[in-house]
């Protein structure tokens, strides 16, 4: 056993000893596929509770905990790191919404945790220039119901979900986070993720026509939290999972280098050089919000984190892959299989060129916004 990834397979085993076995003993291929069972064995594992307090049903694992399990698990799977972070994401945003809500939403969402339930974000939509804090869903109140109009896509664990969460913009003008179940009427999963990368994340297209939803499962935010602050806490929780997703799977080619022994010490210190400083930066983040940090500042140190991660992987990535050798790379599928999941971190919302004005403006001293408007 390397020390490599040590602590953070220490960390997930104490948490969910079946998902590391059966980690353990699948194939990175055949985890990744479409149609694996790799969120049921998430589901089964009791994964779905990892970063809920314990006095609210969950495992209770601090976002330092849940970030050193997530490497772990990016190590072993990509897919179901990136389909865990969005279903982690969603909870922590309602758990934050409902912890200064009423009792009844504490409840609510105390039942989704001891069920299990396997949740979806609809929270952003990769529109260009748009903001993720702009729903693109509608919500038109109907005596006790809501009629819920939209689409999300893509949007991870679409075959295996529960509930939506979905953020929507509400007739009256107040924004909310809705809670639709997958089996609602008017809801329908279309296909659109045909790449083989990350098929395992289940990020397909989810339609929504007309859909009925009690007005208990709406919760308007406009009034309590009208800055998005709770939605803010959701995409704290999203950048810290997602960027550990993709250090582990960084660090599962540092493992091949390691087993390889080919004696380039060199390459493998400035690979694991990058991701080792980018797995410290995540921490630090954790640290801070297991603290109590949130809000604008540490929103921003978080995303900077992200842009200098994300350039540290494509370094560490193309050092690792060049230390393995052309043979490797051509007898082991699983190498450019990791090379291409990793250059997906580029991808996720909301890029660079969409937040850079407003990250030198904050540090100029503006108040911070996904997207500035003219």
């Amino acid at each position: 056993m390397t020390r490599l990834l040590s602590r953070e397979r220490e960390t997930l085993q104490s948490y969910l000893p079946g998902l590391v076995d059966y980690l353990d003993r699948t194939p990175l291929l055949e985890l990744e596929r479409r149609g694996s069972d790799i969120i049921g064995q998430f589901r089964a594992s009791g994964g779905t509770a990892l970063t809920i307090p314990e006095d609210e049903g969950g495992l209770g694992a601090s976002a330092l905990e849940a970030v050193r399990a997530q490497r772990a698990i990016g190590s072993r799977s990509p897919s179901l790191g990136a389909a865990g972070t969005m279903h982690h994401l969603s909870l922590a945003t309602l758990g934050e919404f409902a912890r200064q809500s009423t009792d009844e939403d504490r409840a609510l969402v105390r039942s989704l945790v001891e069920q299990r339930t396997v949740i979806a974000s609809g929270f952003s939509e990769g529109v260009t220039g748009g903001s993720v804090f702009v729903p693109t869903m509608r919500a038109e109140r109907r005596g006790d119901t809501y009629v819920v109009n939209g689409s999300k896509k893509p949007c991870s664990l679409s075959a295996s979900m529960d509930l939506l969460t979905a953020s929507v913009a509400v007739d009256s003008g107040e924004r909310a986070i809705a809670l639709i179940p997958a089996g609602a009427a008017g809801i329908t999963v279309r296909p659109f993720w045909d790449s083989p990368v990350l098929a395992g994340a289940e990020s397909d297209e989810i339609v929504l026509e007309n859909v009925e939803v009690p007005a208990d499962f709406v919760l308007l935010n406009g009034a309590d939290d009208p800055d998005g602050r709770h939605e803010m806490t959701g995409y704290l929780w999203f950048g810290m999972l997602v960027s550990a997703n993709y250090l582990g799977a960084a660090s599962a080619l540092l493992e091949r280098l390691l087993a390889a022994d080919k004696g380039d010490f060199e390459g493998y210190t400035r690979a694991a050089a990058d991701i080792e400083a980018g797995m410290a930066a995540v921490e630090s983040i954790a640290r801070a919000v297991d603290a109590g940090e949130r809000g604008q500042d540490i929103s921003v140190r978080l995303l900077l984190c992200r842009i200098s991660i994300r350039e540290a992987l494509v370094r560490a990535t193309a050092v690792a892959i060049e230390s393995l050798g052309g043979i490797a790379f051509i007898k082991s599928p699983d190498i450019a299989y990791l090379a291409a999941a990793i250059h997906a971190f580029a991808f996720h919302p909301p890029s660079r060129r969409s937040v850079s004005e407003s990250l030198a403006r904050y540090h100029a001293g503006d108040e911070f916004a996904f997207v500035r408007t003219q």
